[in-house]
């Protein structure tokens, strides 16, 4: 019966560890998101039945702005990629100071931002 108990603890606190370390998808668009040695998803929530052709061509945008006061080898890898997993853009080398500019089609989309410096970025489409 203590074996019982005892595994019933473990496993208890192995889900909440688990739940614990789900990845957070920020919406998009976002604005000044500190990322600091990792990486950071984005992704697009448009909740529409059908495709709307106006918005058949837009532009996804990434910019990377350092977060500290050393500026040396600040840079992001981003790729931004379809939901529906048909499609992958990247990774791009975005230095900091720049924009990525994407055109991006009606579907839905996400950005994948990984970076070995500290950095503030924003995401957003026109």
């Amino acid at each position: 019966m203590k074996k019982v108990i005892l595994l019933s603890a473990l496993f208890s606190f192995l889900f909440l560890v688990m739940q614990a370390q789900v990845e957070k998808i920020l919406p998009i668009p976002s604005f000044r998101v500190a990322i600091d040695s990792a990486y950071v998803r984005f992704q697009e929530n448009i909740h529409r039945n059908s495709l709307d052709v106006s918005r058949a061509k837009r532009i996804m945008n990434v910019k990377i702005i350092s977060n500290s006061l050393t500026k040396l080898n600040c840079q992001a890898q981003v790729s931004v990629y379809s939901l529906d997993g048909l499609d992958t853009l990247g990774p791009f080398t975005v230095l900091c100071g720049n924009t990525l500019m994407v055109e991006v089609d009606e579907r839905e989309w996400g950005v994948l931002v990984q970076t070995n410096s500290s950095i503030l970025t924003d995401v957003w489409i026109e």
